[in-house]
């Protein structure tokens, strides 16, 4: 069985993310779930979780993340990094804890199946690109 990762950074909203994890509840699913340091409250509401199919796995180190810093990306990083000390997956899915998938699980694993081994990250080159790069490192 293939399996997908649901790497999520959380950080409010915790009827949102009830939904999230409801829509992600299947047996094909492992969820990593990062909840903000600054958010006592959703941490240990988040602790109490229970799904019915896939396993989740509350991250206990925690980040301050704030929105643009280089916080958010050594969160990326410790989601991933749990991800596959943990397990082998097919795919790696990053969400924000207010994110809410518009298609459902079987078409989505299907999708994947179908490509498997393809990426979809991309990137776009040229020189707007570029001055848009330089002004950000300045």
């Amino acid at each position: 069985m293939d399996k997908h990762a649901y790497l999520i950074m959380a950080h409010n909203e915790p009827i949102l993310l009830k939904h999230l994890l409801q829509q992600l509840d299947d047996s094909r699913n492992d969820i990593y779930l990062h909840i903000d340091k600054k958010n006592k409250s959703l941490y240990f509401e988040s602790k109490k979780i229970q799904l019915k199919n896939a396993k989740i796995f509350v991250l206990e180190s925690r980040h301050d993340v704030r929105w643009g810093d280089i916080s958010q990306v050594e969160t990326e990083l410790l989601l991933i990094e749990s991800a596959l000390s943990n397990g082998n997956y097919s795919y790696l899915h990053l969400l924000s804890g207010v994110d809410f998938p518009i298609k459902s699980q079987d078409y989505i694993h299907n999708f994947f199946k179908k490509n498997a081994g393809k990426e979809f990250v991309g990137f776009a080159q040229g020189e707007s690109n570029i001055t848009d790069l330089k002004e950000k490192t300045q």
